[in-house]
């Protein structure tokens, strides 16, 4: 039996619940012992869970920068330490000079150097960690497709909604939509704009709906999009992102629409199962194809789920991620 000690930042996080709470129970089924902890601020309880990290064959620390004291100590003590995460998190999210954070950076070049295994998101993630350890597997994030809500067709179709979900740091990138690509869908069609977060924007001109999010009942709400959005700048912190807005649509049966930034073409097979777009004209060209073609998005939403199922469920990340800790 492995025992493995999980270190995460905060169980209110979407990293810490999508990258560890929310495999738990599939890694356990392979025989891995879990706990979990949260990485303290006292510290004097940062000195205590280092020490305990002795009593474990493993100590997966996910996506928590730490001091360079810090981690040498957990370096000391961890008999076997692997580092996860899923973001440029070298990187500050609205410098559009795309500049390093060199603090941020210098924790993470010496943590990197410091683990035994490094599980990135995907692999522009897995690129920047290469070049300093060399046991670096790529773990993409898993959305959960057991007995959720799948898109139904059987409503009215006076309106077409078109839906993002998102945290409220991430609403800025919807101006990238709200500029022009919405105003001018809503004058020649009949849509909603559904905001699923802890707070909404304002789009002139754009029925606008705004349903405040909540673990609970997002599957539910996005299973009613009948598209899906995921607008990005094209930057350095956004290439590191794990399309996981995408997955979420796509397990619904509900098809993306996503920039052309990261790994999303990776991920969407553009005019199978979603699409990736480079600029606010194809934005519209694609919406606007969508919204007229009912038929097109039936078919693209049941090859969206299919791979979603397939490829990024929680059983199957759940079962890769068993395979790297026994390694």
């Amino acid at each position: 039996m492995i025992k493995v000690l999980f270190i995460i930042q905060d169980d209110r996080l979407p990293s810490s619940r999508i990258r560890v709470l929310n495999l738990l129970p599939e890694i356990q089924k392979y025989g891995i012992e879990t706990d979990v902890v949260q990485y303290p601020k006292n510290n004097l309880d940062k000195i205590s869970l280092i020490k305990k990290c002795a009593n474990y064959d493993i100590t997966y620390l996910q996506k928590k920068l730490l001091s360079p004291v810090d981690a040498f100590l957990l370096r000391k003590f961890a008999r076997k330490l692997i580092f996860d995460f899923d973001d440029a998190i070298y990187y500050r999210q609205y410098d559009h000079k795309t500049s390093r954070s060199w603090s941020r950076y210098k924790k993470f070049k010496y943590l990197i150097k410091q683990v035994d295994i490094v599980v990135a998101g995907n692999r522009i993630l897995a690129d920047n960690a290469g070049w300093l350890n060399k046991n670096v597997f790529i773990l993409p994030s898993a959305v959960e497709t057991r007995n959720i809500p799948l898109k139904e067709h059987n409503g009215p179709d006076d309106k077409t909604i078109i839906g993002w979900v998102g945290g409220e740091v991430n609403l800025p990138y919807l101006k990238i939509l709200s500029h022009s690509v919405l105003p001018r869908l809503s004058m020649e069609h009949k849509i909603d704009f559904r905001i699923l977060s802890s707070k909404t924007i304002e789009i002139p001109s754009v029925e606008v709906t705004f349903i405040p999010w909540s673990l609970e009942t997002q599957e539910r709400e996005i299973a009613l999009f009948d598209i899906g959005v995921m607008p990005l700048p094209d930057n350095k912190y956004t290439e590191g992102k794990c399309a996981y807005k995408a997955l979420q649509y796509m397990a619904a049966s509900v098809p993306p629409v996503c920039s052309d930034v990261g790994v999303n073409s990776d991920i969407i097979e553009n005019g199978r199962d979603g699409f990736v777009v480079q600029s606010e004209d194809e934005y519209y060209n694609v919406l606007s194809m969508l919204i007229e073609n009912k038929d097109l998005r039936i078919k693209m939403g049941h090859n969206a789920r299919i791979k979603v199922e397939g490829n990024y469920s929680i059983p199957i990340i759940g079962k890769k991620l068993s395979n790297i800790l026994k390694l």
